[in-house]
């Protein structure tokens, strides 16, 4: 499976104590809306909800009201609430794609476009730090201060995110060029960056992957 995803804005660089923690979740909701609706397309995905979403194989522990399923549409969202129940973190319901339960991995091809200007080289973030900020807002938050400290929003119930855990990134390329302006804007600042991350997602175990997604 692959796919892109898209962020454009400030990318500041972490490391050390320096976590970045509210900026991180920020990035994390831009991806959750493109996450979402690859969910809805993906006809894989679609399908593995699916599975989720069958009463019969509803864990009872997550207190879900039993219901008459009739429609691809309904067993599909019964799913996806059964898999946020699954990941509750706080009061986020969460829905990470790739995770080890699933023997899943994926290797990313990273294109960010920052400014190059000599003006901006000592003000902007090293890329190293802004790499550390991309993966940590690819996984899921662990604690509600790794999400800023803030609650789900509006459309964020259930929160999709790409990985369960940024170990689970086999493989990472990444490619910094010129950024003449983001869209929509009319100065360039120095941290500003458009970042395109082409996920490729893949497996240890092929069976395994065919199970889930054959």
């Amino acid at each position: 499976m692959e796919f892109r995803l898209l962020y454009e804005g400030q990318l500041l660089p972490s490391g050390g104590a320096n976590t970045r923690a509210p900026e991180k979740h920020a990035i994390r909701r831009t991806f959750h809306p493109q996450l979402h609706r690859l969910w809805s397309v993906q006809n894989n995905l679609h399908q593995l909800a699916e599975r989720q979403g069958h009463v019969d194989i509803q864990p009872a522990s997550l207190n879900l009201p039993a219901m008459v399923i009739t429609t691809s549409e309904e067993r599909f969202e019964r799913g996806i609430k059964v898999i946020g129940e699954k990941w509750r973190m706080a009061d986020y319901q969460l829905i990470p794609l790739v995770t080890s339960e699933m023997e899943l991995r994926c290797s990313l091809d990273i294109l960010i476009l920052r400014p190059e200007d000599d003006r901006f080289i000592f003000k902007r973030g090293d890329i190293d730090g802004q790499v550390k900020t991309l993966f940590d807002s690819l996984r899921i938050p662990s604690t509600i201060s790794e999400a800023g400290g803030i609650g789900p929003q509006e459309d964020e119930t259930p929160f999709f995110c790409l990985l369960e855990d940024d170990r689970l990134i086999s493989e990472v390329r990444v490619t910094a060029d010129q950024l003449l302006l983001l869209p929509h804007e009319r100065e360039v600042r120095a941290n500003d960056c458009f970042v395109i991350i082409h996920v490729k997602v893949n497996h240890k175990n092929p069976r395994t992957f065919d199970n889930y997604f054959g």
